[in-house]
């Protein structure tokens, strides 16, 4: 056999078509027909409608998002912003008078703490100081000077106040009347960050304040300012409460005195009112709602009372601290014979948990209860106290 019929059968062979698969290992990437993937058929659905993916839970709860972040761990500046805050909320509490200016004397860090961060420390704290009250608060430079002095024929080495003459001159010349220390600790196992403060005296070394702060990662951060202290528990009803819309109602049934103007005279009688109002803005500044009730006097007359009353809170609220609030309320008064407008304002004082105490100066337009009877009506205080719930 030549080599020329051997090349011709060579080229038939390469020619002619094959039903084998295409080989992966020749690098062969077009598919036969028989290869593809046979399209499938979709849901049987009436013609307009579809298939909607149905949605699933949230994991956490809705307050979650709002309390803290959406992650596996809290940052630990966010803790110790939350403890500062906290602090400072404690301090505004205390009279400015009696303690400040403030020597900060010192800033102890844990071990496994960076003693730089002792600066860092101390400037946030001023800051949450300086937002929260008028206090001065002053950096105390001999506090941690090393000093070499003679006593007895020894050369004694100290570092920082160690005698209470010491403090006393220190505090003298700074021209403070306590002295602050704060302690941070940090532990890893668990994972908790505390500070532990006290505040002394200067004058005589007694302890006018300290607190400890603990707080762990799994505590949720409850973001307010330093302008006021709340409970964490009353905090998260009141986010709660927002998120889901619900109104937060207060009621209140309160007893006293009106008096009302007679040609000159005061004629006085006996008030009941209950009031129902709703609150709004922040913490409660504000509430809202309808009041009624009735004026009984055993000489004159009786009459009665509904309409609308307007409260505002002044300045920021306080847990431990009594409730004062404006108030602004009119209305209809409704006697056997006549109808007559009342309006006017005071203020309403909360000094317990549910006990208040108001008083009002009103205008009543002047009416004639009876036909051929006096007028009564102008000026027209009361007094008296409540008791609310919510």
């Amino acid at each position: 056999m030549t080599v020329l019929p051997l090349f011709a059968l060579t080229l038939l062979a390469q020619a002619a078509p094959t039903d084998r698969p295409p080989d992966p290992a020749r690098g062969t990437t077009k598919a036969t027909p028989a290869s593809q993937p046979m399209p499938q058929a979709g849901p049987d659905l009436p013609d307009g409608s579809e298939l909607k993916p149905r949605q699933r839970p949230e994991p956490f709860a809705s307050t979650d998002r709002y309390l803290a972040p959406d992650a596996s761990t809290v940052d630990a500046n966010d803790v110790l912003d939350e403890m500062l805050d906290q602090l400072a909320a404690d301090v505004s509490k205390l009279q400015p008078s009696r303690i400040g200016p403030i020597l900060l004397e010192r800033i102890r860090l844990s071990d496994n703490l960076n003693p730089n961060f002792a600066p860092v420390l101390e400037a946030r704290l001023a800051a949450s100081v300086a937002r929260a009250a008028d206090i001065a608060l002053v950096r105390c430079a001999e506090c941690w000077t090393t000093r070499g002095r003679l006593e007895d024929g020894a050369w004694v080495v100290s570092r920082g106040v160690n005698r209470k003459e010491e403090l006393e001159t220190v505090a003298r010349k700074y021209s403070a009347r306590t002295v602050l220390t704060v302690a941070l600790t940090l532990v890893d196992n668990p994972s908790t960050l505390a500070m532990d403060v006290e505040l002394v005296r200067a004058d005589d070394s007694s302890i006018a304040f300290a607190e400890q702060y603990r707080m762990n990662p799994e505590t949720a951060l409850l973001y307010r300012g330093v302008d006021r202290t709340q409970s964490r528990l009353n905090r998260l009803k009141e986010l709660q409460d927002r998120i889901d819309q619900r109104p937060r109602f207060s009621q209140e049934a309160s007893f006293g005195v009106m008096f009302l103007s007679n040609f000159g005279n005061l004629s006085w009688g006996a008030l009941a009112r209950y009031t129902l109002t709703e609150q709004f803005g922040e913490n409660g500044a504000g509430e809202v709602g309808l009041e009624g009730g009735g004026y009984i006097s055993t000489t004159t007359f009786s009459a009665g009372l509904i309409g609308g009353v307007l409260r505002l809170r002044p300045t920021a609220g306080q847990l431990l601290a009594p409730d004062f609030r404006f108030v602004l309320h009119a209305g209809s008064l409704i006697t056997a014979g006549a109808t007559s407008f009342y309006g006017g304002g005071g203020f309403r004082w909360k000094p317990a948990v549910r006990v208040t105490v108001f008083a009002l100066f009103d205008y009543v337009a002047p009416f004639q209860p009876r036909t051929n009877g006096p007028r009564y009506g102008e000026f027209a205080p009361q007094l008296g106290a409540g008791f609310t719930w919510q």
